[in-house]
């Protein structure tokens, strides 16, 4: 009877084992496949990955040849180098140059104004905008653009209300400081926001372009705007704003066309060869005096 009894606990404890031992294998195996599974998936989708980033960096470049109509977006409001006129028809020193680059070049080409600088930009980085007139060169837009050589160098003053009796002082940083604690109007992700972001004791508040900002100035909505001193006042006079220039000019940028980089660089190339052709011949220097008087 004892033996008996032992015999059966044993096989009981047998039965146990063997039944404990298949459900951890069985667990084992599952965990080994689900582990494959998620290897293999991650596997497919790095081939995935390295798949689409192959195709996007050799997905060809926008090709501009002479036939092709080249686009050019232009600021309606820039006066005087660029802006409408009455009539509706884009007019002004970067206009009248950028007309005769585009004859040097024997280039197809259609001026397309704009008011707003913020849809520009995705266009510009998708493409469906071939190139921006009269573009400052600094680093943002030169992480989007391909730039011409340059054609201008402009300097930026601070406007205020024109009945302030705030002196700006000459030096760009003492002149910089007296912006603190102000509210500063600048165009929309633009050159002067790019160059002013840094300052955390500038109030920044951006508008579509700096010529709006100047009307903002003009209505007391900001205390300050930097702007190109002959455009300001050019505003200032056709829209009868009470603001004025004061100081010395806080930043020096040039300018040049910007292409974007979705076209093949080929377009600029032919560009640069016209405009070096028109400075070379003394076109450009004529064309500017003929607008703003000797330099």
């Amino acid at each position: 009877m004892v033996r008996f009894l032992f015999k059966g606990n044993y096989m009981k404890k047998i039965l146990i084992y063997s039944l404990l031992t298949i459900f951890i294998f069985s667990c084992s195996k599952q965990a080994t496949e689900l582990e494959v599974s998620e290897s293999t998936v991650k596997e497919k989708q790095k081939v995935i990955d390295k798949s689409t980033t192959s195709e996007e960096e050799t997905k060809p470049l926008t090709l501009i040849t002479k036939d092709d109509t080249l686009e050019i977006w232009v600021r309606s409001d820039g006066a005087p180098g660029m802006f409408l006129n009455d009539n509706g028809e884009l007019e002004g020193f970067y206009v009248d140059l950028e007309k005769e680059i585009m004859k040097e070049m024997g280039q197809k080409y259609k001026f397309i104004p704009y008011s707003d600088l913020g849809p520009l930009v995705q266009k510009i980085k998708d493409g469906t905008a071939h190139s921006a007139l009269a573009g400052p060169i600094v680093p943002d837009y030169k992480a989007m653009l391909n730039f011409s050589i340059p054609y201008e160098v402009l300097s930026y003053i601070i406007f205020l209300p024109e009945e302030s009796d705030e002196i700006i002082p000459d030096n760009k940083e003492d002149a910089i400081k007296t912006l603190f604690g102000k509210k500063i109007g600048v165009q929309t992700r633009g050159h002067i926001y790019q160059l002013l972001r840094d300052y955390k004791d500038i109030q920044i508040v951006e508008y579509p372009t700096t010529t709006v900002a100047m009307e903002a100035l003009n209505n007391g909505e900001v205390d300050a705007v930097p702007e190109v001193k002959r455009v300001g006042l050019a505003n200032a006079n056709l829209n009868n704003w009470k603001v004025k220039p004061v100081g010395a000019p806080i930043f020096s940028l040039n300018i040049g066309t910007g292409f974007s980089k979705v076209l093949d660089p080929s377009v600029v190339d032919r560009y640069n060869r016209a405009l070096q052709s028109l400075i070379d011949s003394g076109y450009v220097d004529e064309l500017y005096n003929s607008y703003f008087g000797n330099k």
